[in-house]
């Protein structure tokens, strides 16, 4: 009875909802946060970039494998900028970490700038994903690999999940990306896929 009532107040205030969503996020995506980690290959000295960074769990776990270079996050939230902040604000302190809220067209880094751009749960990479991945793709620089995780909405035969993942492909090759690679990892709710491609 507790949890119902506080589920239908949470549902009264989105802001509280969206919090609360987002306090989770962290314990119910870390397998696909470790995941996504692993396909970033991180060295020393890199420039990396998140898209979608939430609560800002993975910037921290990438950070601790990055140790000497720079991150930054875009998200369109407020509020998990505001979790994301305190969650990392040693790092932020520091200038290791720059935080940003709005739209990838509002990044005021210059072209060729980023190794790696990432993500794992980036919303507004859904809608009109050719351009963003344009856009991403002239935020790299030569060698420079994106990276997208993310689970397919509505995807349950394994037909499904690779016609998702072939669709994302085609997507890449139209942003100019080459040597494309896609790995699947069965994690719940659905089949993960993690789409890697390099800039020449």
């Amino acid at each position: 009875m507790q949890l119902t009532s506080t589920a239908n107040e949470l549902r009264q205030f989105p802001g509280y909802l969206e919090k609360f969503t987002s306090w989770l996020a962290p314990v119910k995506n870390k397998s696909i946060t470790d995941w996504t980690v692993d396909q970033l290959d991180i060295q020393p000295y890199q420039r990396i970039l998140e898209i979608g960074y939430a609560s800002g769990y993975t910037l921290q776990e990438v950070a601790r494998k990055l140790k000497i270079g720079f991150l930054a996050g875009i998200d369109e939230s407020m509020i998990r900028y505001q979790q994301a902040y305190r969650r990392n604000k040693k790092l932020i302190r520091d200038q290791l970490l720059q935080l940003h809220i709005g739209d990838i067209n509002e990044l005021p880094y210059p072209h060729h700038y980023f190794h790696t751009i990432f993500a794992s749960r980036a919303r507004f990479l859904q809608h009109e994903l050719k351009s963003a991945l344009l856009q991403l793709t002239n935020l790299l620089k030569s060698g420079g690999k994106l990276v997208v995780v993310f689970q397919p909405a509505g995807a349950v035969t394994e037909q499904q999940v690779q016609q998702a993942a072939e669709n994302i492909k085609r997507d890449y090759i139209y942003a100019g990306l080459t040597n494309i690679q896609i790995e699947l990892r069965d994690m719940y709710p659905a089949t993960c896929i993690a789409v890697t491609g390099y800039k020449e």
